[in-house]
């Protein structure tokens, strides 16, 4: 095992370890270094992706919102996801118009560190925080029902 594979592994079963105290449900996929749980938030129930990248020596949190973009409401909906970006400190809004997907995706390094399992809380609940925030807006926005319903 590298030492990127080794530190990958070791920031993996933090994030484990740190939602089995938090009593979050989750499923992981270890060849992958992946992580999927979900959280109850104000409007949606939230889902989050962990996915750790050796090479990169990142952690990046997606978390794809129920919603479906209009090619014909793409400009706008770029200008608000730009807009809404722009006042953010961390983690961002993107648009995936190939498959008609919008998601948030916050990243962070583990370059020559552990990550602490603060980060990976900060992480989950700045997310849902500012996913919370915006998602109304975002979804009246693109005039849209939910498409994931229960998955």
């Amino acid at each position: 095992m590298t030492i990127t594979t080794t530190k990958s592994w070791k920031n993996y079963m933090t994030l484990c370890r740190t939602l089995d105290r938090n009593d979050i449900k989750y499923k992981r996929e270890d060849e992958k270094l992946c992580v999927i749980c979900r959280v109850g938030g104000n409007e949606i129930e939230l889902s989050f992706r962990f996915t750790f990248n050796p090479s990169k020596m990142l952690i990046t949190l997606y978390s794809p919102l129920p919603i479906e973009l209009d090619n014909k409401k793409a400009a706008g909906m770029a200008l608000a996801v730009c807009m809404i970006n722009s006042t953010l400190e961390d983690g961002s809004f993107c648009m995936d118009l190939k498959n008609n997907l919008l998601y948030f995706k916050m990243t962070s390094s583990f370059y020559e560190t552990q990550i602490h399992d603060t980060i990976f809380e900060y992480m989950l609940s700045a997310s849902a925080d500012i996913i919370d925030e915006y998602y109304p807006k975002l979804k009246m926005l693109a005039g849209s029902e939910e498409i994931y319903g229960e998955n």
